[in-house]
């Protein structure tokens, strides 16, 4: 008979589904703080798959297309198990925005975490020992937040050994987006690349934003996962997979000045090294820089929201491999 599965406190017998929540630490008042959990422990062995939403806690659409599939899922159909979270940075969603309010870090800079960390901090801790290292092929998904709209895209990293990173690359295309960013270790503490590094092959998915709730978004994450439960016979059926994958990396460009940022090239449009992709103007309406392509490719994203400050994200360009 296949085993249980232990998250935290919730115990999820074969063939059964359970949420709950994974508690970090207590408020002033008492009340727990905590991430939700949505387990699924199927009927039969099979690969243990962690999906999970709401890093960062404006980005939304991730968060329902986790809570639908643990609706839909029949665990007496499911060969392994899901480990999903809708919401891992609970305090961030309270208040709409990309960080804690508590200590303004960054979550998905934070992996593994301390244990006796700041609050963001050991919620990384947390979610790391108790659901990440019990996985087998980790999902985190993301938008654009607040500021921008991103192009479907997926990203995965080719570290961790040979083995993970094919792995990695093998689930990314498993996904069916058929824009993929190749990256390296260079970033610190995102989920995906923290869970490379000790052999869990993990990718971040990246789709769309403004901090919107569209049903098309959200219905793509649900096709994702799909996808990735039926090419590693999770469930039955057939990925619906693109013919072809086109691999790029990807740069964001950083502003010099801050002002009034209009984008004038749109999402997946080719660009030339030198073509103008943005200016930002002064409160007067005087351009005070311009934003041009620093080499060919794709347009990856486009920053929606009026004012950037200084040093801020414009938007990313794809180089294709």
């Amino acid at each position: 008979m296949k085993s249980s599965l232990r998250v935290g406190m919730l115990v999820v017998e074969s063939g059964e589904k359970q949420y709950g929540p994974l508690k970090i630490a207590a408020r002033a008042d008492g009340s727990d703080i905590f991430i939700p959990l949505m387990i699924i422990n199927g009927r039969e062995d099979g690969p243990i798959l962690n999906i999970s939403g709401g890093c960062h806690g404006d980005e939304f659409e991730g968060m329902e297309a986790v809570r639908r599939i643990y609706r839909a899922i029949d665990p007496n159909e499911l060969k392994g198990a899901i480990i999903g979270s809708p919401v891992v940075n609970t305090p961030a969603l309270e208040v709409g925005q990309r960080c804690s309010y508590v200590d303004q870090y960054n979550l998905n800079r934070c992996f593994p975490g301390k244990e006796n960390g700041f609050l963001t901090e050991r919620f990384a801790y947390v979610y790391f020992n108790e659901v990440i290292r019990k996985a087998d092929y980790v999902m985190d998904f993301h938008g654009g937040g607040n500021i921008m709209c991103l192009a479907p895209i997926a990203i995965y990293r080719d570290i961790g050994g040979e083995n993970v990173a094919k792995k990695a690359e093998e689930l990314v295309k498993a996904t069916g987006i058929d824009l993929v960013w190749k990256g390296s270790g260079g970033w610190i503490g995102p989920i995906s690349l923290e869970a490379q590094k000790i052999g869990i092959p993990a990718i971040t998915v990246e789709v769309a934003g403004e901090a919107r709730v569209r049903e098309s978004v959200i219905q793509q994450f649900e096709t994702m996962i799909y996808n990735v439960l039926s090419y590693f016979r999770m469930i039955q059926g057939e990925p619906d997979l693109p013919k072809k994958v086109q691999f790029f990396e990807g740069t964001f460009i950083n502003c010099t000045n801050g002002g009034f940022y209009q984008q004038s090239v749109d999402l997946k449009e080719m660009v030339k090294k030198g073509d103008l992709l943005a200016t930002i103007c002064n409160v007067y309406g005087e351009v005070v820089e311009e934003i041009r392509a620093p080499f060919e490719g794709i347009v990856c994203s486009k920053r929606t929201f009026g004012t950037i400050e200084p040093g801020g994200w414009t938007l990313m360009i794809g180089k294709l491999l």
